[in-house]
């Protein structure tokens, strides 16, 4: 029987010294394979990183999307934004884009749903499946359909990579080489203002009209939660979300359109219950009168 061990046992000192350079050699190559999966490692500031290539952005995956998400959500979003820290609405709210996210394209990708404490009735979604419900919001929708329809809408920009595609637009614009470097400094403040203040394109926001509804009956509200909130839109004050999402009156024509096509009940599904919405954000309610 051939002993596997035979030339282990026979080598020189001098070959066991070429073995162990081998071994760590090999070793060093997959460390080196391991952080290139990872273009954005450690929000790019390993080693002093100074930038990110256009051809990562270009070709990013999804583990890259959500780690440039993190340190956008780190560095800038927690400085600039108050994270509401009542944990019983932060619950509520994780708990709707929770049953939401199950029937949205992306369902396997990690999403955070935070509370902003703002007066102002917004939403918005950043690269990395980072969702954010302002306070204002909260307390401007009628029911739960209507929080759970805008929640939609904006996984529905996620799972559209909008903001990743508003990002390589500008980069296409602005007419970089592939193999040309952008400060790491720069691609956070782009990525900050797609999310927080440039207006979207026309088409992005009829896409996550249309996801969002398919999102929103497929979880089991009632259509009329998107239809009743754009209705809201387009009377009294203009809200902030108002200033990046576009024609509030084109869209609503839009998605009772869908809603006939598909011949579905618009108040048929959950979350039209106007009294039980009320008491399920009674702490946000006493907290703001107090």
């Amino acid at each position: 029987m051939l002993n596997p061990f035979f030339w282990i046992k026979r080598a020189s000192p001098r070959r066991w010294f070429y073995l162990l350079i081998l071994l760590v050699v090999g070793l060093a190559l997959g460390v080196g394979l391991a952080n290139t999966s990872s273009a954005f490692d450690l929000c790019g500031l390993l080693d002093g990183d100074p930038g990110i290539k256009i051809i990562q952005l270009i070709t990013m995956s999804d583990q890259q999307e959500l780690e440039l998400g993190k340190c956008l959500n780190q560095q800038e979003v927690a400085q600039e934004l108050e994270i509401y820290s009542g944990r019983k609405i932060t619950e509520y709210v994780q708990d709707i884009g929770q049953r939401l996210i199950p029937y949205s394209d992306r369902p396997n990708f990690s999403y955070t749903f935070q509370v902003v404490k703002d007066n102002t009735i917004n939403a918005f979604a950043s690269v990395g499946g980072f969702v954010y419900v302002h306070t204002g919001l909260l307390k401007g929708v009628e029911n739960e359909a209507e929080l759970a329809a805008v929640i939609a809408h904006e996984i529905a920009h996620v799972t559209s990579k909008h903001n990743i595609e508003k990002l390589r637009q500008i980069i296409k614009d602005r007419n970089l080489e592939v193999n040309s470097e952008v400060e790491y400094e720069t691609i956070i403040n782009l990525l900050k203002d797609i999310a927080f203040s440039l207006p979207r394109g026309r088409q992005q926001e009829y896409e996550a009209d249309r996801k969002g509804i398919e999102i929103l009956h497929r979880a089991g509200y009632a259509p009329s939660g998107m239809t009743g909130f754009l209705q809201k839109l387009t009377k009294g004050n203009t809200p902030a979300m108002l200033r990046t999402h576009p024609e509030p009156e084109k869209r609503l024509d839009t998605l009772n359109e869908i809603i006939n096509k598909k011949g579905w009940n618009p108040n048929d599904g959950d979350g039209l219950d106007s009294a039980i919405y009320k008491r399920k954000i009674e702490s946000l309610l006493i907290e703001y009168v107090s």
